[in-house]
């Protein structure tokens, strides 16, 4: 029947399991579907089959399998539109890494809702703005 995603749609990846909890509650009272990857290979996987309807990614910067970075450079690579916000517990390595890959915004964890909530609304507002005026 198709893809039941809808356009909107924020994709968590984090390897710990209360993260991908907390962050999904939280972006899930912002009005966002959400899916989650605990690995740069699921998140790859879910963005591949989703990308139309997935407008931002949360990634992690450190994961088992690979850095935030590099799946931020490939999720990128499957479509440059998509918006990337890493978070990081690691506060010096956050900034010389997300320069390297693109990314859109930095959030060091722990964050609080107001801040991820200001930070989606400026990242998303933007994108939907550009979509508007195009």
């Amino acid at each position: 029947m198709g893809n039941f995603i809808k356009k909107g749609s924020i994709l968590i990846v984090d390897d710990e399991q209360v993260v991908l909890d907390v962050v999904t509650l939280m972006v899930k009272k912002l009005g966002y579907e959400v899916l989650q990857a605990r690995n740069g290979r699921e998140a790859t996987q879910i963005f591949s089959k989703n990308n139309e309807a997935i407008c931002l990614a949360i990634l992690d910067m450190k994961l088992p399998d690979e850095s935030g970075s590099d799946i931020c450079k490939r999720l990128k690579h499957i479509n440059h539109t998509v918006k990337v916000l890493h978070t990081s517990g690691i506060g010096a390595d956050i900034e010389s890494e997300t320069l390297e890959c693109d990314c859109d915004f930095c959030l060091p964890k722990p964050f609080k809702f107001e801040e991820l909530s200001r930070t989606l609304k400026e990242l998303l507002d933007e994108n939907e703005g550009e979509s508007r005026n195009a």
